[in-house]
């Protein structure tokens, strides 16, 4: 069996490692891993860069990675899901969809998953927030549920939202998101982490708020999730700013989420104002000998084309592969001592 994971691996964990362990149960099963380029949904840089996380992925029971490119990696929940399922199910290889998440009884996850597609729900949901509160305060208030109270389990309804494949959830383990177990959290793990010989938004602070005093009110109403007026709230920051975190402080509030302020900062900084419904592309980042067996039958079968490196790219899909090769010129930024431009097309996948 082929399974499917969506992931960032930022960095990897025991958590992953069980994850993957959990759906590979004969020799000949398979794990194609869909994972966030240098950017992640949290709005950060990741702290490692794609091929690096993609040589840990492989060494650690992954058998074909590929990228979700930053216009989706650095969305919300819904757009990061549903971006990730479709390059999965893109590849005609998989049989399922699998996911980590605090509570793995399917048939629960299911069902508010269900909930939430229903238009009348939505209504509900956009009627609360305009009380003041968060999208996601709103969704726990309508549905009346503490599974979407941890982050697994709203990851886990939203995959389940975009999927047609089946899907198969593992309980997660350890002590849980943006705990103190190193062993089972990527939060903990960067924690401890040398901050100079990691990749942070931090290194290139000025650069970004730079960028972003640049940028008008209408400037900011182009980017994804910016509506009803926070655009101004945004513009109004910027100009008092004197960091990042001062940013994320004065633009934060009940209504608006630290994550969802971090994503749209990160967003702005990389000049994303357009996001394709649908990927162009499946970008291969590595693989395994098990991983080159499935790849040969999803150049055969797949939706979408596939891409190793520029020269793969056509007049249609170029454009988009330039636009990562420049997302990764700014992320180079983000190291103590910056790597010059270019990195991105001189880029080897990683071969296992």
């Amino acid at each position: 069996m082929v399974t499917g994971i969506v992931c960032e691996f930022n960095p990897m964990h025991g958590g992953h490692k069980h994850l993957i362990k959990s759906v590979k149960q004969d020799e000949k099963d398979a794990v194609i891993c869909c994972m966030s380029g240098n950017f992640v949904q949290r709005g950060e840089f990741a702290v490692a860069d794609k091929f690096k996380r993609t040589e840990t992925a492989l060494q650690n029971g992954a058998d074909l990675i590929i990228e979700l490119p930053a216009v989706y990696s650095t969305l919300s929940a819904e757009g990061f899901c549903r971006a990730g399922v479709r390059l999965i199910e893109a590849t005609k290889a998989a049989d399922r969809i699998a996911f980590g998440a605090e509570n793995a009884e399917i048939e629960k996850l299911a069902e508010i998953a269900e909930k939430l597609k229903d238009k009348s729900v939505q209504k509900q949901i956009a009627a609360e927030m305009k009380s003041g509160i968060s999208f996601p305060a709103a969704r726990s208030r309508v549905l009346n549920t503490a599974l979407l109270d941890y982050p697994n389990n709203i990851l886990a309804v939203e995959y389940l939202k975009a999927a047609t494949l089946p899907c198969f959830a593992v309980k997660r383990i350890g002590m849980g998101h943006d705990s103190d177990d190193e062993l089972y959290s990527s939060s903990a793990i960067r924690q401890r982490m040398n901050k100079n010989e990691i990749c942070s938004i931090y290194h290139c602070e000025t650069a970004v708020l730079s960028r972003l005093r640049m940028m008008t009110a209408e400037d900011f109403k182009q980017i994804a999730d910016v509506s009803e007026g926070l655009e101004n709230r945004i513009a109004e920051a910027v100009k008092k700013a004197c960091s990042l975190d001062a940013l994320y402080s004065l633009v934060k509030s009940k209504r608006y989420t630290l994550s969802r302020i971090r994503r749209i900062v990160l967003r702005a900084y990389l000049g994303i104002t357009d996001t394709p419904e649908n990927p162009p592309y499946i970008r291969v980042l590595g693989f395994n000998s098990k991983g080159r067996e499935l790849l040969s039958k999803i150049k055969k079968n797949a939706d979408l084309p596939i891409i190793t490196k520029l020269s793969d790219c056509t007049q249609s899909t170029r454009p988009f592969f330039e636009q990562e090769c420049k997302f990764t010129d700014l992320y180079n930024l983000g190291y103590k001592k910056p790597l010059p431009c270019a990195t991105e097309q001189q880029s080897q996948i990683v071969i296992i």
